[in-house]
């Protein structure tokens, strides 16, 4: 007699000491113990018990990392005889699966119908003397790439830093000189020396650094009693700046990574730990391929059952450019804090991100907001250019002047009784741009704002501020918002993009992603000809006779805005060096934070810049 497997099959032995009648009983309670990893249970359904049976089952289990879902397919039943087959699918934690058929062979005995079991019960090669064996592989990881495919990650030297405890003389000097040296967390050391199962003889590793970093350390930390060193390569970014910051970091899996990233993922996995590394983790791994193989007691594979191939990893393409980047943290050099960031100015294209100092995790160039000052008179320029001022129109630049009580007075004390608008622009006259502004309507500041992406929040992937300007509350913050001062902020991303504006005549949300693809960029609609055609003119004028001329190229034709932010409560008050500027289609924005006037101290730093950067 043939009986089919159905969905209808829902016998269960509670009490295998009963004895079945029915081979379907016993089957159905053998394959859910085992779905279920019950096997003390399944012990008590064989005819022979013995131990045997649980150590096959949990053996197989921990090469698979769990237990199988098993599917009944068909029962041949004939006297005292039975033979049951069946289906057992594991599922690895990327959800790949793997399926085999086997069998049971069942004997209805005195105690009623058992499983008559032998390792070929497990599965039909199974033998006494070998096991089964997963292994779990990750493809080489997918590359960061510039714009025109130049990689921005690289193998790089490095060293994995360990301590063998038999050789340390004294263990607390031994982790303080590492912890200190290393700027490690001072619970790491004793915690990996402390871990379970370390024994005196151990290589107890404890970190990995770039070879430069431990060439710096070397004659401190390589005599340490008990500290070894192993040579290797790891992935890493193509600059330290890129590795700080945008492109980021891969590393040893964290406990909160792990939780992050889920099942698919195990301790000492290697992650993206930071940046686009991070953003972008699933992408540039791709998923896990299994090997599954029965292998003999000395571990030689006997049969290869499968391989479970996984999606390949795929590449991030972004719009940077190495050339620029490597040209622009030139420029700063060991200037910090800093930043600067380059885009193109016909797309908001990202080509270059700098912050400095590089130890700090977070990105002023990106996710900094800092008062624009005098650089946001590109803002009110436009607005006033929007309402008929003109290069050629008279302003008034006294040293001072008074709104509602308030004084606000020149940087430099500079005082003219008449000038031409373009004049006063070019030597960033405080009080003839308060003049000038109070005539504005009182939404033209905040309009010529949007216009060039105020209010606009980046969407780059990466942690980013946008630029702000809050309605003024009275005709006092007026006055201190025409001239970037008040509660207005912006990033340093976001001033490059005010810079582009004008250079491109269009404020276009900044990209950094290519593939995939970002959200679609947008861009606002283009200024007014005349605007654009002025404003270029006028910040000309300050690098080639105003505040900028520290930028100045022979040759070149650069704009540019200085910027002497006030911050802070002191008095005076501490002021960020700012200059933002273009030529052609570069446009760029640089910040010296807390670093003084924005003309001698920012505006040489994009010479700089600019002189290495072919135009």
């Amino acid at each position: 007699m043939v009986l089919g497997a159905s969905a209808g099959i829902v016998f269960a032995l509670s009490d295998e000491s009963a004895k079945s009648e029915d081979p379907r009983v016993t089957v159905a309670a053998f394959l859910a113990a085992w779905q279920r990893g019950e096997t003390r249970r399944m012990e008590r359904l064989v005819a022979t018990p013995k131990s045997a049976v649980a150590l096959a089952y949990r053996r197989q289990s921990n090469a698979f990392g769990g237990w199988p879902s098993t599917r009944l397919i068909k029962l041949d039943h004939r006297d005292k005889i039975a033979t049951a087959r069946f289906v057992a699918t594991f599922r690895f934690k990327n959800r790949q699966t793997w399926a085999y058929r086997g069998s049971l062979s069942l004997a209805n005995t005195p105690k009623g119908w058992r499983v008559g079991w032998s390792p070929s019960t497990v599965h039909p090669l199974l033998t006494a003397t070998t096991h089964f064996s997963t292994a779990r592989t990750f493809a080489p990881r997918a590359a960061i790439l510039a714009e025109d495919g130049t990689p921005l990650t690289v193998d790089a030297p490095v060293i994995t830093v360990g301590i063998q405890p038999s050789r340390m003389q004294s263990r607390d000097d031994t982790v303080r000189a590492v912890t200190d040296l290393l700027q490690l967390d001072p619970a790491l050391v004793p915690s990996r020396l402390d871990a379970p199962g370390v024994q005196p003889d151990y290589f107890v590793e404890i970190t990995t650094i770039p070879r430069a970093q431990y060439e710096a350390v070397k004659p401190e930390l390589y005599p340490v009693p008990g500290v070894l060193f192993r040579e290797g390569t790891r992935r890493a970014a193509a600059t330290e700046q890129l590795g700080a910051h945008v492109v980021g970091r891969v590393g040893p899996i964290t406990a909160d990574r792990l939780k992050e990233l889920g099942p698919s993922y195990v301790a000492g996995d290697i992650v993206g730990l930071s940046g686009l590394e991070r953003v972008y983790e699933t992408r540039l791994a791709g998923i896990a391929s299994h090997t599954i193989d029965l292998v003999n007691q000395n571990g030689k594979t006997v049969q290869r059952f499968a391989t479970i191939e996984a999606p390949a990893p795929k590449p991030v393409q972004t719009t940077l450019d190495l050339t620029t980047q490597r040209n622009a943290e030139a420029a700063i050099g060991s200037t910090a804090p800093a930043a600067f960031v380059a885009l193109r100015a016909s797309d908001g294209a990202v080509r270059a991100v700098v912050s400095t100092p590089t130890a700090e995790p977070f990105d002023r160039a990106l996710d900094g907001t800092y008062p624009p000052g005098s650089t946001f008179k590109v803002v009110t320029g436009a607005a006033l250019l929007e309402h008929g001022t003109t290069a050629e129109s008279t302003a008034t630049c006294p040293p001072t002047i008074t709104v509602n009580g308030r004084t606000f007075k020149n940087f430099e004390g500079e005082a003219a009784a008449n000038l031409p608008f373009s004049e006063a622009f070019a030597i960033s006259c405080n009080t003839a741009f308060i003049g000038l502004a109070s005539s504005l309507p009182s939404d033209a500041l905040n309009s010529a704002a949007t216009a060039f992406g105020f209010g606009i929040e980046p969407q780059l992937g990466l942690a980013a501020k946008g630029a702000t300007f809050p309605a003024p509350k009275d005709d006092t913050e007026r006055a201190a918002a025409a001239i970037g001062q008040a509660r207005v902020t912006a990033s340093p991303l976001a001033m490059a993009g005010v810079a582009a504006t004008v250079a491109g005549g269009t404020w276009h949300r900044p990209m950094l992603v290519t593939d995939p693809s970002s959200p679609t960029p947008g861009a606002s609609p283009p200024l007014a000809p005349n605007v654009v055609d002025t404003l270029r003119s006028l910040m000309t004028g300050v690098v080639r006779r105003g505040t900028g001329t520290a930028a100045a190229i022979s040759g070149q034709t650069i704009g540019g805005k200085t910027g002497t932010a006030e911050f802070g409560t002191d008095t005076p008050p501490q002021t960020h060096a700012w200059f933002i500027g273009f030529r052609d289609d570069l446009a760029f924005a640089v910040l010296v934070e807390g670093g003084g006037v924005g003309g001698r101290v920012a505006a040489p730093i994009a010479r700089s810049f600019l002189l290495a950067t072919t135009p």
